[in-house]
């Protein structure tokens, strides 16, 4: 089973992808959750998730600073921002950072399933690359 990590300043927003994302129907289980970068980053290294889905605008470290401290840990880490803000600039650093998906909230659920498929569809392909 792949493991899912969430981040989001918002609780309901954490409680809801929990809960009404069918995970097992994806192979997946939320390992772990957080409501700031900080304590996001150091869970992620203790629990080494395969994916996260994060917002950017958090206390302590902002989403996107979170995400460059663990890219070089874990290159193979599959990352859906889910966000708020309509930034352009965001949208290009999160893409200089490798992320998979960038959803602005509210999301549709289609569009978070969607996500969840290229994310399993990327960490697939890669177990299948030669070491």
């Amino acid at each position: 089973m792949y493991q899912v990590f969430l981040v989001d300043d918002e609780a309901l927003i954490v409680e809801g992808l929990k809960k009404v994302v069918d995970w097992e129907k994806y192979g997946c289980t939320v390992c772990g959750t957080a409501t700031d970068g900080k304590t996001g980053l150091e869970e992620i290294r203790r629990r080494k998730p395969d994916i996260l889905f994060t917002d950017i605008c958090m206390p302590e470290m902002d989403g996107l600073a979170m995400i460059a401290a663990l890219k070089s840990e874990f290159p193979d880490l599959q990352i859906a921002i889910l966000t708020g803000y309509h930034d352009f600039s965001y949208a290009q650093q999160a893409i200089r950072l490798g992320v998979t998906r960038l959803l602005t909230k509210p999301s549709r659920m289609d569009e978070i399933q969607e996500a969840i498929e290229a994310m399993i569809g990327n960490l697939r392909a890669a177990e299948q690359r030669p070491e």
